[in-house]
């Protein structure tokens, strides 16, 4: 096929565009709103000097914009990603402000000045994309700027895209042809069927040409990208290393070799493992001064009235990359109570369990017993959530049992997780168990944002008022 039978870009394309330039003009109009704003905020008097200013601060968004790819296609990420270009923008205004007032000299409420401009400009961009994005979202629900989309591959992975389509239609995506083949056939008999069925497709409209492969095909996937890129159509595909029990990959290049992470996660980024951190050190320095100064002195009371032995009990268990932490938690068993059964394996506890005391049985069923791991969190060795953390000879016995089990101590171990709060906590006496909750604990790991810690949290805080049945 002919380089000369390129089609022009479709109409949706341009509406894209055109789309992208009325958010950047319109975030324009924004700069020099919230600059006179700020202004008559602190009595400032508006000079022709600040014409100049605001040109500088228009030219830096410009270009920040386009390092940070703040107006680039959102739709299938979350908000949060959404604005995590934003706040890189942000911080150019910021900067640009500052060196600004700098050179014209201008110490009139400069600091000041400066923080409201960028606090202010944050609120205004931050809320029309919202308003934006949700009415997007609902323009595509209605069918209005969806993207049109040919899906050819296997049977298994065509229909589990189209399906994914239709459950998800806010994604604004519509398909607009489908074609499946026996790959048992030979790979260029495969080919040649697909090249005549885009053909006959109507290929002015297509926006992207989707590849979903369960196993790799070089000559057919080569061959389709070398039609598109006659026609100008966009190539998504999965190659076949998707078929791996994963759900998240990034994709980067290593000098000029491509480069393949499977399970990618944000918290595999420094910046974001920070972000986790400072959430864990703030919650538990405030939990550990505000609730845990007094709480603790009850319940260590409690503790001592009700049995012998030490009020804390330290036990061995598996942390980050499988090493070994101290895990504190408050005592609920009778001192010298053995977690070993007579067969040699570990002793879960149980419903009923003889080895826990009265006042072990509050503290379980409420989940207070865990409450001094806040310790661990301060320390760095555990994360307020997380996947929660086997004793030692618990994880040695499953490890053999699950093939992925290792991969929930990628992160750190927490107070309560995700597998906690969604019922899977308590004995696993059945392996099938102890599956689902390493699938849940590997969906957090895949999926962890700090929205999602906030919401396990909350969804903790529920169960414990509640009452949860696992809980013993």
């Amino acid at each position: 096929m002919s380089i000369s039978n390129a089609h022009p870009p479709s109409p949706n394309y341009r509406i894209r565009r055109r789309k992208n330039h009325l958010r950047l003009l319109a975030d324009f109009a924004f700069i020099g709103i919230v600059y006179v704003f700020s202004s008559l905020f602190f009595g400032r008097e508006l000079k022709q000097l600040d014409i100049l200013v605001v040109g500088g601060l228009v030219l830096a968004w410009y270009f920040s914009s386009k390092v940070s790819k703040l107006y680039q296609d959102f739709r299938m990420a979350a908000f949060i990603e959404e604005l995590l270009p934003l706040f890189l923008t942000l911080f150019v205004q910021f900067v640009t402000l500052s060196i600004s007032l700098f050179l014209l000299n201008n110490h009139f409420y400069a600091r000041s000045f400066t923080v409201v401009y960028t606090v202010s400009l944050t609120i205004v961009i931050g809320l029309k994309m919202y308003v934006i994005r949700q009415i997007m979202n609902r323009w595509h629900i209605k069918g209005t700027n969806q993207k049109s989309v040919v899906v050819v591959g296997d049977f298994a992975s065509v229909h589990e895209f189209i399906d994914l389509v239709q459950q998800r239609p806010h994604y604004g995506y519509k398909i607009v042809g489908a074609r499946v083949h026996d790959f048992v056939k030979n790979d260029k008999v495969v080919l040649k069927e697909t090249l005549n069925f885009l053909q006959s497709t109507s290929i002015n409209e297509v926006d992207e040409l989707v590849i979903a492969l369960q196993k790799f095909s070089e000559i057919y996937v080569a061959g389709l990208i070398e039609w598109a890129d006659k026609q100008g159509v966009l190539v998504k595909f999965t190659p076949g290393f998707f078929q791996f029990n994963a759900s998240r990959y990034s994709f980067e290049l290593f000098g000029q070799y491509p480069l393949v992470t499977v399970r990618s996660t944000l918290l595999d980024l420094n910046y974001w493992q920070g972000i986790k951190r400072a959430f864990d050190v703030v919650f538990s320095v405030c939990f550990l001064l505000l609730i845990a100064s007094w709480l603790f002195p009850i319940i260590a009371l409690a503790i001592k009235i009700n049995s012998k032995g030490p009020v804390f009990f330290i036990q061995g268990r598996w942390g980050q990359k499988g090493k070994i932490i101290k895990v504190w938690k408050f005592r609920t068993m009778y001192h010298g109570a053995s977690t070993v059964k007579k067969e040699g394996g570990f002793s879960q506890t149980t419903s009923n369990d003889p080895r826990v005391t009265l006042v072990g049985q509050f503290l379980r069923k409420t989940n207070l017993d865990e409450l001094p791991q806040f310790i661990n969190v301060f320390l760095g060795s555990m994360s307020v959530v997380g996947p929660r953390p086997h004793a030692t000879k618990h994880s040695e016995e499953t490890l053999p049992l699950i093939d992925n089990y290792m991969i929930r101590h990628r992160v750190k171990p927490g107070i309560t997780g995700w597998a906690q709060v969604n019922g899977y906590r308590g004995e696993t006496h059945e392996i099938g168990l102890m599956r689902k909750r390493v699938e849940y604990d590997i969906w957090y790991i895949e999926n962890w944002s700090l929205l999602l810690d906030i919401q396990v949290v909350f969804k903790t805080v529920y169960n414990m008022v509640k009452g949860d049945p696992q809980a013993y």
